[in-house]
């Protein structure tokens, strides 16, 4: 099953990347969508998950595998970058850890 959220909100998203199944402590980073694209392109994502939090719509998503992130940056995320349509709310899919 996966999770929705806003085309609008893919500007506010926070993401910090953990190792996985931690969730205290120091995280090895955190940033915004293109700064977490970076970040897990440069650096070996195994092992690795990220997780998602929405400040101006005050609500966390599951943390996902960072591969499966980054499948659905390039599958989904990138396609509303690029059509920089965010006067419209629409509805578009979030990975969520029982997604394949």
């Amino acid at each position: 099953m996966e999770n929705y959220i806003l085309n609008k909100e893919l500007k506010s998203l926070q993401f910090t990347v953990w190792n996985e199944g931690v969730r205290e402590g120091q995280a090895h980073f955190e940033g915004n969508l293109k700064e977490t694209l970076a970040y897990l392109q440069e650096n070996s994502n195994k092992g690795m998950e990220v997780s998602a939090f929405d400040p101006e719509y005050m609500h966390s998503l599951e943390p996902v595998p960072a591969m499966q992130w980054l499948i659905w940056y390039y599958r989904t995320a990138l396609t509303f970058l690029e059509e920089n349509d965010f006067e419209t709310a629409e509805l578009i899919p979030y990975p969520s850890n029982s997604s394949s």
